[in-house]
């Protein structure tokens, strides 16, 4: 299976793929809606590390797809859905998870979102598909164009995921915000356990 790359699709060149990279990263998903239960939970200052933990996890997938589909698309044309599966299963357990820990949100000594859970959901993250088959180059392009990608890819990233978590440090804003931040748990839960399905229905769909 072949995927057109943002070389075919933009003749506008580095403006259209920098406007593409933006609207999926500002999209809400299951790493934007961690970052702002993060910046509810623990305000701005403490929840900025995560950013790191995202750039990181979105650098690894991205190239690991990257590579993946160059070799799938000539041995293995069935293993990107199954990819796929095992995103959304992870997703749902992740929403399974939020939701279960949800009464001892807020609650002194509560354990927030972490690194490693940041960094785990998006090296997951079906985002990170759409951007290694759509808008990355393929390998055949060279190191350069791969560069330049990333970096326009980091550049943008970092100003987006801390938007996110400042939206949801918000929340702090009032005085009543950490008694609810139950509910904000389980909004997130089923936002995320949304993703899941949607990631799901479109495979059965196909």
């Amino acid at each position: 299976m072949a995927f057109p790359s943002l070389s075919e699709l933009a003749p506008h060149g580095t403006t259209f793929v920098a406007l593409t990279i933006a609207a999926v990263l500002l999209t809400p998903g299951p790493t934007n809606t961690l970052l702002f239960l993060a910046g509810s939970r623990d305000g701005i200052r403490r929840s900025l590390p995560l950013i790191a933990a995202e750039w990181v996890g979105y650098l690894i997938s991205i190239g690991v797809w990257c590579v993946f589909l160059a070799l799938a698309a000539a041995v293995a044309p069935w293993a990107p859905p199954v990819a796929r599966a095992c995103a959304a299963v992870y997703i749902a357990w992740s929403a399974i998870k939020l939701w279960r820990t949800a009464p001892q949100a807020g609650a002194a000594g509560s354990k927030g979102i972490g690194p490693r859970d940041l960094f785990t959901v998006t090296l997951l993250n079906p985002k990170a598909f759409f951007f290694a088959t759509v808008v990355f180059p393929p390998l055949a392009a060279g190191p350069a164009a791969l560069l330049e990608a990333y970096l326009i890819f980091s550049a943008l990233l970092l100003p987006i995921a801390a938007l996110w978590i400042s939206m949801g440090a918000a929340v702090l804003a009032y005085p009543s915000a950490t008694p609810r931040q139950p509910m904000v748990h389980r909004i997130a839960s089923v936002v995320l356990m949304g993703f899941s399905g949607s990631i799901c229905y479109t495979l059965l769909a196909r």
